[in-house]
């Protein structure tokens, strides 16, 4: 599933390009994607794109936002000039041409540019909301503070870590606690901590926390400036991979060396159904 690095590399590359257009035209292809009547974005001007936690926002000039959640497959993919786009690179379980069977919604906007929504898997959804009421949906009301804000603070972290006994992990992963952070990110953090991803969060001294909150921020910071990790589906706004899965110190690595040359194996446990990756060297 994209994470918030991979998210806000698709709101960064949409920003500079659909701000300040119209919608002219919606085409629904798979009708459950699609929530609300799509009548009532065409002729909107797009003001501003948002992210929360790994959920994408698109406000219009008519008190509407559109709501986009990728899931586990989902992406979105901009091209400049009509309808049938050819790419120069193919995007995972689309192919080279877009259109393809894995499209279900298809904006287009005031000057022929378009943008796509795509799915595999066909978990994820484009939902119409009134902007004042987007806070109060149930998929973000509920959402912890957002990493990479002023608002969350070395203090605001502690005081989630020491609240919690369960592992650390799964409190790094609970979207209730901090938003945005999956399964990729809390692994490299953990590692890049040196913290045992089955610690009892409430166990961590006050070192261990402040280890592991900068560990985390520069973790996510790493998965924007390498423009997220493609390991399936996911593709920036460009239809492109990242080259974050390039950079996993662990993730991924069972079997493998520990990259900081402890002498220590990479090991894979399974956490709440999720794979964890940690080298029990560094990470005792």
């Amino acid at each position: 599933m994209p994470e918030l690095p991979e998210v806000e590399t698709i709101r960064l590359g949409l920003q500079g390009k659909i701000v300040g257009l119209k919608i002219s035209d919606v085409e629904i292809r798979l009708p459950k994607i699609f929530q609300g009547n799509p009548k009532d974005i065409v002729g909107s001007k797009v003001l501003n794109l948002r992210r929360r936690a790994k959920i994408l926002l698109i406000d219009l000039d008519n008190n509407l936002s559109l709501v986009i959640h990728l899931k586990l497959s989902g992406q979105l993919v901009y091209h400049k000039d009509g309808k049938q786009a050819t790419f120069g690179h193919p995007i995972p379980f689309a192919g080279t041409v877009l259109p393809a069977k894995t499209t279900h919604v298809i904006f287009t906007f005031s000057d022929n540019s378009v943008l796509y929504f795509n799915d595999v898997r066909q978990f994820g959804y484009v939902k119409i909301v009134k902007t004042s009421e987007v806070e109060k949906l149930k998929a973000i009301e509920e959402f912890g503070p957002e990493p990479l804000t002023y608002e969350f603070t070395p203090e605001k972290f502690k005081e989630i870590i020491l609240k919690k006994k369960m592992p650390v992990k799964l409190v790094l992963m609970d979207q209730a606690q901090i938003a945005g952070v999956g399964n990729i990110y809390a692994n490299e953090a953990l590692f890049l901590s040196k913290i045992h991803p089955e610690r009892k969060a409430n166990t961590l001294d006050d070192n261990e926390i402040k280890k592991l909150y900068d560990a985390l921020l520069e973790v996510l910071k790493m998965g924007i400036k390498y423009g997220g990790s493609s390991e399936n589906a996911y593709v920036n706004a460009l239809g492109e991979k990242g080259t974050m899965q390039d950079h996993f110190m662990v993730y991924g690595k069972a079997g493998k060396p520990c990259p900081k040359s402890c002498g220590g194996t990479v090991k894979r446990i399974t956490q709440a159904g999720r794979g964890t990756f940690f080298c029990p060297s560094c990470q005792k």
